[in-house]
């Protein structure tokens, strides 16, 4: 069991450190385009500049708020697909690792030697033949089919993979704006319907809150100057999220290899 909460902690440690730094440097790239074209829009709405017709100002002026605007939500869109696609990654590495994990720890079957079955038991001058001990039941290694089914409907209400696999570079930042917003509200409806998500500390970011003995190193991690035994009182940072329930479709059939997320789609003209 303690195996088990190390490698959920660790799995989530690694998906949460990749995809910040991926996120990280998504954000100083955008972050710098944006202010280089706003350096770059400066000069035309300066009073120096009132050659320009005005027209050409208007445009100039328009292009500025835009650029303030998608400055302001940034940070939001950036990170908050962030978040979602390291929920996703941990998801599916977790189910394989727990896999991998059963089938590690399944246990080698011991065949009887012909002694041990023919061995009898001398009991009031009567011989008992002992019976054989029953074969232990291994539990069969879970299926990956629950990650390609949240994979699936994330891709069918969300277009998930598609936006992950689209190379954002050959895009402006308006067209990726404008994208993300249906993405979310997509990939939103789907966690919904088939996961309820609950907050591990109801309290508000930012709220002093106390961690008290026996707490579950799974549920919360602590961070900081981290000293002594618990209790501790400390600033949460992130209330965290356990799921409640997950609801997926019953699968008819297993496949083995070529996991089928999404169907390609060919229209047929004439």
């Amino acid at each position: 069991m303690r195996a088990k909460s190390i490698w959920a902690v660790q799995s989530f440690l690694s998906c949460f450190v990749v995809n910040a730094l991926l996120m990280a440097s998504f954000y100083f790239m955008a972050k710098q385009v944006l202010e280089g074209m706003n350096q770059w829009v400066d000069p035309f709405l300066q009073s120096g500049a009132q050659a320009l017709p005005a027209d050409a100002r208007n445009s100039f002026a328009s292009l500025k708020q835009f650029l303030s605007e998608t400055r302001q939500y940034l940070e939001m869109v950036i990170f908050g697909l962030g978040g979602l696609g390291t929920l996703i990654l941990w998801l599916i590495v977790h189910l394989q690792g727990r896999g991998l994990a059963r089938r590690l720890e399944r246990p080698a079957p011991s065949p009887l030697s012909a002694h041990t079955a023919s061995a009898k038991e001398e009991k009031g001058g009567a011989f008992i033949a002992e019976e054989p001990p029953q074969a232990a039941v291994v539990p069969s290694a879970p299926s990956p089919q629950p990650a390609v089914q949240i994979l699936s409907i994330l891709q069918r209400q969300g277009r998930f993979i598609d936006f992950l696999q689209e190379d954002l570079t050959l895009y402006d930042d308006s067209q990726i704006g404008a994208a993300v917003r249906s993405i979310h509200q997509g990939c939103r409806e789907a966690l919904q319907d088939h996961i309820q998500l609950k907050p591990i500390f109801s309290d508000a970011e930012g709220d002093e809150v106390s961690v008290a003995p026996g707490f579950d190193p799974r549920s919360i991690r602590l961070t900081g100057n981290v000293t002594g035994d618990p209790p501790f009182t400390g600033i949460l940072r992130h209330r965290g999220w356990r799921v409640e329930r997950l609801e997926l479709p019953q699968a008819t059939a297993e496949q083995k290899y070529d996991w089928v997320i999404a169907p390609a789609e060919v229209e047929i003209e004439g």
